[in-house]
């Protein structure tokens, strides 16, 4: 099993901490992590040359994204870590995700992403916890990722080291429960989510008139009835 983890932050903080505490509980093969901004600091400047490109990449970012699209690629599990900014993810995982936006389900989804699965995971001293993992699971629901878990938890704390001992018990033994929904040792099954907007995106596609991503669904198959898992 390999891991690919993201984090929205280059302080390893309670969420870098959290998404360890999962790495140790799942015990792969390999672990490749990204720190935010440090690996990745470019924001997306709208010219919207990603979606009409063949390459669904940004090439002003191409030297620091594609180490991060490669991994992501060769990983069993995606880990996604963002502490909550002002009730979201942060500055540095937003712009990331931006610049995925070609590689939505609505224009050309990998299709490797229906067979991942993706661990969501943040924490704030107080609240927005629920807004932040969506943040992440509506990017994970339109990669087309397979099986998508998530957790968050109101740590009481603004820094790791203030954690009290009760509460990081608390979140080993909630890491365990949430490991085990990974359901690793299963094959993954897209879940009813990613199916049906799947489902929905391959009729929709021929009359999107972006030639670049019926192109692309028709190199995959997609549009004569055949599906990604």
């Amino acid at each position: 099993m390999k891991i690919t983890a993201i984090y929205g932050t280059e302080h390893v903080g309670s969420t870098v901490e959290l998404a360890r505490m999962a790495i140790s509980q799942l015990q792969p093969e390999s672990v490749t992590e990204f720190f935010l901004p440090r690996d990745f600091d470019h924001y997306c400047s709208g010219c919207g040359a990603c979606f009409t490109s063949a390459t669904p990449c940004c090439v002003q970012a191409k030297a620091q994204i594609e180490p991060i699209l490669q991994a992501i690629e060769q990983a069993d599990i995606l880990i996604f870590a963002s502490p909550v900014y002002v009730y979201h993810v942060t500055g540095a995982m937003k712009s990331f995700l931006d610049h995925m936006g070609c590689r939505w389900m609505v224009h050309r989804p990998n299709g490797a992403m229906f067979q991942k699965r993706a661990l969501l995971l943040t924490t704030a001293a107080g609240g927005g916890m629920r807004s932040t993992l969506k943040d992440l699971k509506d990017n994970m629901n339109f990669w087309g990722v397979g099986r998508i878990v998530c957790y968050g938890k109101a740590i009481r704390a603004l820094y790791w080291k203030n954690v009290s001992p009760q509460m990081r018990a608390t979140l080993a033994r909630d890491i365990a429960k949430v490991c085990d929904k990974l359901q690793v040792e299963r094959p993954v099954k897209p879940s009813l989510t990613v199916r049906l907007l799947f489902r929905f995106f391959q009729k929709l596609q021929p009359r999107m008139q972006n030639p670049t991503d019926i192109a692309y669904w028709q190199a995959q198959g997609w549009l004569s009835g055949q599906k990604p898992w």
